[in-house]
């Protein structure tokens, strides 16, 4: 897809958000209102109760039996607006839930779409790949990770950044089997639950997502430590793993070809230059 089709496919998703979000609060500022009223509602017919029962002594008038049944009909008005305003304040409380739930997601998918947009912002192998790693960092919770290039000749896994791990992850991985194998024949892994964060295994991470150019996987990022805040992958995670794995894989792939190009251009105008250099 173009890159300003998955642009405008982010507004668009953002700007449905938003629009979610904005009747969310038009209904929860609604139910307020009506909260508001049954409260109001209720004092009132509590002070018409008082001032009813308050009549009984000194209007010898009328009929104690009709004043019996207006207080009985108070009541159970009264009793019928109390459980209606517990249902609106248990509805108060689902919609509060679901704002700040729409309103973390929301704040999720901006800060991915201004990630996406700076992972094609520049085509520099080495700032798309900080790139990638202030992602992990902050939108999913990685606390050590690597990003590993499969080797076109061999299908080995060449190390290309790495964070939180020190120099524990070898230059050249082999691919004979477990989660990265997996994950270089273009196959996603997640563990659930996830294993003791202190003993880290460099050929079996708690996740593997593929970077794939269509059918292609020309690399695999491989988390091994979250957070110590966060205990486990959320739902939507699931979701920036995949737009991560498109944006990510077509900003390095791109980004690596240029610097290929360039390196391949530098040396062509050298050897020209040396060609059509006057003879002495």
């Amino acid at each position: 897809m173009p890159l300003g089709g998955e642009r405008d496919d982010l507004s668009a998703r953002g700007e449905e958000l938003r629009n979610m979000f904005n009747r969310a609060r038009a209904f929860t500022e609604e139910l307020l209102r009506e909260n508001e009223r049954l409260r109001f509602r209720v004092a009132g017919l509590t002070r018409e109760m008082e001032q009813t029962a308050g009549k009984v002594p000194a209007a010898a008038s009328d009929s104690v039996a009709q004043l019996s049944a207006r207080v009985r009909a108070l009541e159970e008005e009264r009793d019928d607006l109390l459980g209606r305003f517990r249902e609106v304040e248990a509805m108060n409380r689902d919609v509060a839930a679901r704002h700040q739930e729409i309103e973390a997601q929301n704040n999720h998918l901006a800060n991915l779409y201004v990630a996406s947009y700076q992972l094609h912002a520049t085509l520099n192998f080495g700032e798309v790949l900080d790139t990638v790693k202030e992602i992990l960092i902050n939108l999913i919770g990685a606390e050590a990770f690597a990003i590993l290039w499969v080797d076109e000749r061999n299908g080995d896994l060449k190390r290309e950044a790495i964070q939180g791990m020190g120099s524990s992850v070898p230059e050249k991985i082999r691919t004979e089997r477990g989660p990265l194998q997996r994950a270089a024949a273009g196959e996603p892994f997640y563990a659930d639950p996830l294993p003791d964060p202190l003993s880290v295994d460099v050929r079996n991470p708690i996740a593997c997502v593929p970077l794939k150019i269509g059918t292609r996987v020309i690399g695999v990022i491989a988390i091994y430590r979250l957070l110590q805040q966060k205990e486990r992958f959320q739902p939507l995670d699931f979701e920036l793993f995949t737009l991560l794995a498109g944006h990510a894989s077509t900003a390095l792939f791109s980004s690596k070809l240029y610097e290929r190009s360039e390196k391949k251009l530098s040396e062509l105008q050298g050897f020209l230059d040396l060609l059509t250099a006057p003879s002495p």
